[in-house]
């Protein structure tokens, strides 16, 4: 079994997440104003991409998720290529989460970086296919219902139920159906998400993004 595997349960917090201001705003109480909380996108050695809140001491030197005890987290992605590999289908290109935490009331923020990423770079973001708990599928049904900020884009499931002539669309909806709940085409958990670029240009202009991509 996959640990904290999306462990959100002090993740999200959603109406009490920080912003770009909390993150500008931030002074690491240990080491005061010569150290700031950056957030990092870095590739893995397994394919994947890390999301990583990143701290900078006076002499650059970057040290990533797990160094800052005050704010710390990390979503990590990876491409639909790889649950096509394993059998769960191309899901229109986009992104899966595979791992993802932070201290609470820091999720959001850096979540929402890991959606405007995946859009760019792929066709957005899509829960695991695997295994998610309970607080996870609350996310991403904040994300389906509330945030109007993120575009949801339904997705087929393997057997073409939907759109029968397109292979693209095509994934495992497995995630989407436990529980004896088969109209998975309701579920949040059955849509990618996409999402324009405001967080991160916001990070941007702050010098507050590094992409070593």
């Amino acid at each position: 079994m996959k640990l904290l595997l999306e462990n959100w349960r002090k993740y999200l917090l959603i109406e009490a997440a920080m912003t770009v201001d909390d993150l500008m705003n931030f002074v690491d109480e240990e080491f005061g104003e010569d150290l700031k909380i950056y957030i990092r996108v870095r590739n893995n050695n397994e394919g994947g991409t890390d999301i990583t809140y990143a701290s900078i001491d006076v002499d650059g030197e970057i040290y990533d998720f797990g160094y800052n005890d005050a704010v710390m987290g990390k979503v990590e992605i990876v491409p639909a290529s790889y649950g096509e590999e394993e059998g769960l289908g191309p899901c229109d290109g986009a992104y899966q989460v595979k791992w993802a935490m932070a201290t609470e009331g820091w999720g959001p923020l850096l979540y929402d970086a890991a959606i405007e990423y995946a859009t760019k770079h792929g066709n957005g973001l899509i829960s695991d296919r695997e295994m998610i708990s309970d607080e996870a599928r609350a996310v991403w049904d904040y994300y389906l219902n509330k945030r109007k900020d993120v575009d949801n884009h339904q997705l087929d499931d393997l057997h073409n139920t939907l759109t029968p002539k397109i292979e693209v669309d095509n994934c495992d909806q497995y995630v989407a159906s436990v529980g004896g709940k088969y109209d998975w085409e309701e579920n949040s958990l059955s849509k990618r998400y996409t999402k324009a670029p405001t967080t991160i240009t916001e990070l941007e202009k702050i010098g507050r993004f590094i992409d070593e991509t």
